[in-house]
């Protein structure tokens, strides 16, 4: 059952007070007090609770309006409309009482749906004034806060920010879709996708957007809600828009130092596995593709080059060897330092074993170029190790095992080579 409005009755004790309020009662829950000091005291108990209050004509002219000019002063009753009652028509002089503060003047009338009517416009033009007076308290605000009606068009938004497409200065949000304002189609489908879930099931939603414009990169945090009217059904979207681009790009940095080699600026081993054995995971699950290779790399004789030329020098070599790597493979392959000198890399679709070999021949050469020190001529090499998925493992372990099988085979036999794995290894 709906709640009714509730409304204070300020009016002196009398047999037509007792009728009025009786009748006001049919649509209203009604509070009465017969004095204006008693009306404020029960205004101040129940401030939230209360919608409107009537206010006897003859009592506010002997306090000179006091009453009024307390309740229009007092932020806590900002939304409450103070409504003039006279028992009689209204004179010319009796108009005063709307310049002193009062929302209306009635004069109850023998049609009563007139009255509650005009009760209720009343008390939604002072909801409106209020709602004014907050939107102009929350363009202060660094956040965006906007609403939507229940068809997701913008009611009214506190700022433009600078992804709606508008030039006009005249220009109003107000009826507009995601899709009509904004330049990210994207974004937009986004927004009133999860516009359209919300209306639904009245589950509110929290989302993340990064807007690239002007060459500027952002992220916006979005805090959607939905919204209820009186009789407690959603019509509309209230939502917040704050701008984290500084904490969403601190979260990434720190994201990506976690799993970034420093030294190389490749993936780390722990990463490297980690998305290695997830490739591996959603390859095992689809029919139809193509090949892949798992390459160990490792470095010769590196401890003898950290001796004798020194640590600062084995660095410059392994960060070498990483820029090579970077070179050498596609954006979607992966590529990691796993150890001090070791390296590993995944190949993802390629169609024949031969174009992962060709690969590691361009490294090791590649290697074999870096010279360390142009007076003693000290040259870097690599030996790697191949195995491919899915003929030599389906896990990460079977394909590791098969590669570093292959690596132990080019190392013992002379460095600075490249195996693939057969099985005949496993005697070696």
């Amino acid at each position: 059952m709906e709640d009714k409005k509730r409304i204070l009755v300020i009016v002196p004790p009398s047999p037509l007070t007792t009728e009025f309020t009786e009748k006001l009662s049919n649509a209203f829950t009604v509070l009465v007090a017969t004095s204006e000091e008693e009306g404020y005291q029960v205004l101040n108990e129940q401030t939230t609770d209360i919608a409107a209050v009537l206010l006897d004509l003859n009592l506010a002219r002997q306090s000179n309006f006091s009453f009024v000019d307390k309740v229009s002063m007092d932020k806590l009753f900002t939304s409450i409309p103070v409504i003039a009652l006279s028992p009689e028509l209204p004179t010319l002089e009796d108009m005063d009482c709307l310049e002193h503060g009062c929302a209306e003047l009635l004069t109850p009338p023998n049609e009563w749906k007139l009255l509650e009517k005009r009760i209720n416009n009343a008390i939604r033009s002072k909801d409106s004034l209020s709602f004014t007076e907050i939107e102009k308290m929350l363009k202060q605000l660094p956040s965006n806060i906007f609403l939507k009606d229940k068809e997701g068009k913008y009611v009214f938004a506190t700022h433009y920010w600078r992804h709606v497409n508008h030039a006009d200065p005249h220009w109003t949000i107000r009826g507009k879709t995601d899709m009509d304002i904004r330049k990210d189609k994207g974004n937009a489908k986004i927004a009133m996708e999860a516009d359209k879930k919300i209306l639904a099931t009245g589950q509110g939603t929290e989302y993340i957007i990064e807007e690239n414009y002007e060459g500027l990169q952002e992220f916006l945090q979005l805090i959607k809600r939905p919204t209820y009217d009186e009789k407690g059904n959603i019509n509309g979207i209230i939502a917040l828009i704050n701008d984290v681009t500084k904490q969403q790009l601190l979260e990434m940095e720190l994201e990506k130092r976690s799993k970034t080699d420093p030294l190389t600026g490749l993936l780390n081993k722990g990463a490297t596995e980690d998305l290695i054995r997830m490739m591996i995971g959603n390859y095992y699950k689809e029919k139809d593709k193509n090949l892949c290779a798992l390459m160990m790399i490792d470095v010769d004789n590196f401890k003898t080059v950290n001796d004798t030329l020194g640590h600062a020098k084995g660095d410059k070599v392994l960060t070498a060897i990483g820029n090579i790597i970077k070179n050498t493979f596609k954006g979607m392959d992966v590529a990691g330092r796993t150890g001090g000198d070791e390296f590993m890399v995944f190949l993802r679709d390629i169609e024949k074993p031969e174009n992962a070999m060709h690969l590691a021949e361009s490294i090791e050469k590649n290697t074999n170029r870096l010279i360390l020190n142009e007076d003693i001529r000290t040259f870097v090499s690599v030996s790697i190790g191949i195995s491919m998925f899915p003929e030599h493992g389906k896990t990460f372990e079977e394909l590791y095992h098969a590669a570093d099988k292959a690596l132990y085979y080019a190392k013992k036999h002379g460095r600075a080579a490249w195996k693939m794995y057969t099985p005949e290894l496993e005697q070696e």
